[in-house]
């Protein structure tokens, strides 16, 4: 059974885990602040009791900030990435009426980059060694009202 959730201080190691299959970004603490902050959205999907993604956002005002979105290795390429994403636009959606989402990506991650343009993101410029020595790709969706 899949399940997505709000995550809990609990969650932090699990979550921290599939990070660090990925391009590894942040920290445990920066996922520990992320449960104290009023804006801030963060999921956990679970399989069978077990966490096998997350999704960090923040709302402000009428626009969605995606942070952080990832799913374990051994479970890609199933939908998971994508209900995720969903999750975290239609409960905002129901809250505040995002009619904008934002994100930044590197410009090395060509399959992240290949996901978000898989659901309905566009490239919209780019910020100069954002990671490090490697660019940013911005991207956006409009939401439908």
């Amino acid at each position: 059974m899949t399940l997505i959730r709000t995550a809990a201080a609990g969650d932090i190691d699990a979550v921290y885990d599939i990070e660090r299959e990925g391009h590894a970004r942040w920290d445990r603490r920066q996922f520990a602040d992320e449960l104290g902050l009023n804006f801030s959205r963060f999921y956990v999907l679970e399989e069978d009791s077990d966490i096998v993604g997350f999704a960090v956002a923040w709302i402000v005002a009428d626009e969605i900030q995606l942070n952080n979105i990832g799913v374990r290795k051994d479970r890609r390429l199933r939908g998971l990435g994508s209900r995720l994403l969903e999750r975290v636009i239609s409960d905002a959606r129901e809250a505040h009426g995002p009619v904008k989402i934002f994100l930044e990506v590197s410009e090395l991650n060509t399959a992240a980059r290949t996901f978000y343009r898989k659901a309905g993101f566009i490239e919209t410029g780019r910020r100069k060694n954002y990671y490090d020595d490697v660019d940013a790709i911005l991207m956006e969706r409009v939401l439908a009202r």
